[in-house]
């Protein structure tokens, strides 16, 4: 006789996810539904995500300096902060289970506890399946896993006899033991993102030999800045400011005098290119990238231009002394692919050139959106991918909206004075199709308010974009915020999408990208709320203060108090009015 299916648990809010996202959409929403029957999910034994206790080591530093990299309201301890001011992995861990602890969170938690299906119910309740556990059934449904919590594990040809250990970055924290062995004197590390320069620093201090492979038919390098700019300006102290933002021709920044002059004018447009010609000159100069051929294939593309383009992102030298160790550390940089993996645990390059040893391989080839765990229809409904086969009415006019805005984007990028090019890797996923990068206009046409996503933009702002995100998508899940026509969303969502097509011409196919427009984005936000806390504390300043002061979220303190205000207010004036009718 078959086993009875277990009872599904029931729940008003299911989170998936306890990082950045997760933690804060938790504390949001049970601020305004303190009573709400609110569970956390995350697979990982502790809370913190990409900073969990499983990912970090001894020299992960995050890319942004201390008191940048929290939420606005909850500071920092100053732990584990180097010279330069950048925050250890292990302090940010911290930060975070202290978070969880101190709003009770941690309570609501279920650790090591994986989703391995969701789906909605004909009444608009979702349903969770859990590895080895009775499912969960939610009124709400907040899936905070983020842009960096499914590993990409690329395979090639590969001998029987080919035994060197393969892992991913995303592992490397429990790996730690093995990788310092003495065992292994020769590792390679395959990519060119952000995670490849931790490892690479991990291994060369460990003194072990690295081959660094980064395929020469992708983005290339990550694009990496100096730890500061002329010795003195912290370089996200001048990512924040708002001249950076109005430099970089952002989309959801275009209004005003000064933007028209920057944009819209010879001079202005000279004068932006002449800002990241310096920008990109301070950061090859401190790199050292002609002191050797092979720090020349560190140089980020398109050279000349790879700071404001980004193609692998864009990052600072964070840990100490990384172009210092890399110069003279044993490392071998290789500009080409994998060609396969052989006998005697030998790896064979695609440019033909002899093949090598390893003892280990580390890949840090990016991550995949975990949308896995959803069915094709669920994918579609909720605007997380888009699926092959006929065309749905969304995907045609999807295909008008981006038709319409590209011409119109490659000007504007041209405009800048900064010559567009064309990315040749094939591109597996697109940007969902959200409305402000958080909810589906399908659902939210049809009343449904069940589901958001946040957490699915690429920043270096997390903590306050993910604290304004937790505000926008609990305020629509609760009927708080109004919304425009579907129409209205859909135009938005290829808007959104299209641009960052066009102005990040690598990661913006693939994600929602936003590496130098996170503070655009994050009023754009605010102001669908109402709030203005943050633009009458920065207009408290001169206006050279509002151009070159460093945005920090202490800016923002105070909008979910402004946001509740305001719905208060508005719930009397209706009182009223229905009084007087």
């Amino acid at each position: 006789m078959p086993t009875p299916a277990p009872q599904a648990e029931q729940f008003d809010v299911a989170v998936v996810g306890a990082g950045w996202n997760g933690l804060i959409s938790a504390k949001t929403y049970l601020d305004f539904c303190p009573s709400a029957r609110l569970v956390i999910i995350d697979d990982q034994a502790t809370v913190g995500g990409v900073w969990s206790r499983a990912r970090i080591y001894p020299t992960l530093f995050a890319q942004i300096k201390h008191g940048m990299f929290e939420y606005s309201f909850y500071p920092m301890r100053h732990e584990g902060i180097t010279e330069d001011g950048y925050v250890s992995g292990e302090t940010i861990h911290q930060y975070l289970v202290d978070f969880a602890h101190d709003f009770g969170l941690a309570a609501r938690s279920r650790l090591s506890t994986t989703v391995t299906g969701v789906v909605q119910l004909p009444d608009r309740r979702w349903r969770l399946e859990i590895a080895g556990s009775a499912p969960i059934e939610c009124e709400k449904l907040i899936y905070a896993s983020g842009a960096v919590s499914h590993p990409v594990m690329p395979t090639w040809p590969t001998a029987s006899s080919f035994t060197a250990p393969i892992i991913h970055s995303y592992d490397v924290g429990t790996h730690l033991d093995q990788l310092k062995a003495a065992d292994v004197g020769t590792a390679t590390v395959v990519g060119g993102a952000k995670s490849s320069y931790d490892t690479v620093f991990l291994l060369l201090k460990a003194g072990k030999r690295v081959h660094w492979i980064i395929r020469d038919s992708g983005g290339g390098p990550l694009a990496i800045m100096p730890p500061t700019l002329l010795g003195r300006f912290n370089t996200m102290d001048v990512l924040t400011m708002g001249i950076t933002t109005m430099m970089g021709a952002c989309v959801f920044n275009t209004d005003g005098p000064v933007l028209h002059f920057l944009q819209r004018t010879l001079l202005g447009r000279f004068l932006a290119w002449l800002y990241w010609y310096i920008v990109n000159w301070l950061a090859d100069s401190h790199a050292g990238y002609s002191k050797s051929e092979n720090a020349r294939k560190l140089r980020p593309l398109p050279h000349g231009n790879g700071m404001f383009w980004g193609n692998a992102g864009v990052g600072a030298a964070s840990v100490p002394h990384f172009w210092r160790t890399f110069h003279s550390g044993d490392c071998t940089v290789h500009r080409a692919g994998i060609a396969s993996l052989g006998d005697g645990n030998t790896i064979q390059l695609d440019d033909g050139s002899a093949p090598f040893k390893t003892d280990y391989m580390i890949l840090c080839t990016g991550f995949d959106k975990s949308y896995h765990v959803f069915d094709d229809a669920t994918l579609r409904r909720c605007g997380l991918a888009v699926i092959m086969g006929p065309p749905k009415k969304e995907d045609i006019v999807m295909t008008r909206y981006n038709k319409r805005y590209e011409l119109m984007f490659f000007r504007l990028i041209n405009l800048a004075g900064l010559c567009a090019f064309q990315d040749t890797c094939y591109c597996v996923r697109q940007p969902n199709r959200h409305y402000r990068w958080l909810i589906s206009p399908t659902l939210a046409a049809e009343g449904d308010r069940s589901v958001y996503f946040p957490g699915f933009i690429h920043s270096i702002y997390t903590p306050v974009v993910s604290e304004t995100q937790a505000l926008w998508g609990v305020a629509f899940l609760l009927g708080l915020l109004d919304l425009p026509s579907k129409p209205e969303m859909e135009r938005d969502v290829a808007t959104w999408n299209v641009w960052t097509r066009k102005r990040y011409v690598v990661q913006g196919p693939k994600n929602a990208y936003g590496i130098y427009d996170f503070i655009s984005y994050i009023n754009v936000l605010l102001k669908d709320l109402g709030v203005t806390v943050h633009h009458r504390r920065r207009n408290e300043g001169s206006w050279l203060s509002r151009l070159f002061a460093p945005t920090y979220p202490t800016l923002y303190t105070g909008m979910q108090e402004e946001f509740r205000q305001l719905v208060a207010e508005k719930q009397v004036k209706a009182k009223l009015s229905k009084v007087k009718s």
